[in-house]
């Protein structure tokens, strides 16, 4: 078992704690997965979707989180990297969202 070497706790002791003092961040990060999800039913379900609608949906579902501020969401080709004006099931989706302190990064296909 590795400890910190400032600290008689193990690593995931020393998590837990953080998360308790942050206002329970692992419930707030569930968030994340979430506007994924939404996103990618959406696109499933309608098609093509203009980018702007799309960050709105990501923006409405993470404005439900009292902690989250969102950074950025951007789409994108996967094979390009050039960034999707209108986005298709297969477009790449990549997000950045404070909770408190803490900035959340993810992404996934849609």
């Amino acid at each position: 078992l590795l400890r910190h070497p400032r600290s008689s706790l193990c690593p995931s002791s020393e998590a837990s704690d953080v998360y308790k003092r942050q206002g329970e961040l692992p419930d707030q990060a569930r968030g994340l997965s979430q506007a994924l999800a939404r996103a990618r039913q959406r696109v499933a379900a309608e098609g093509p979707v203009p980018a702007g609608r799309l960050r709105q949906t990501v923006a409405a579902a993470l404005g439900k989180l009292p902690a989250a501020k969102l950074d950025y969401v951007e789409f994108f080709d996967p094979r390009t990297l050039e960034p999707a004006r209108v986005v298709r099931p297969g477009t790449q989706m990549a997000l950045a969202v404070y909770i408190g302190k803490t900035r959340l990064i993810d992404n996934a296909t849609l």
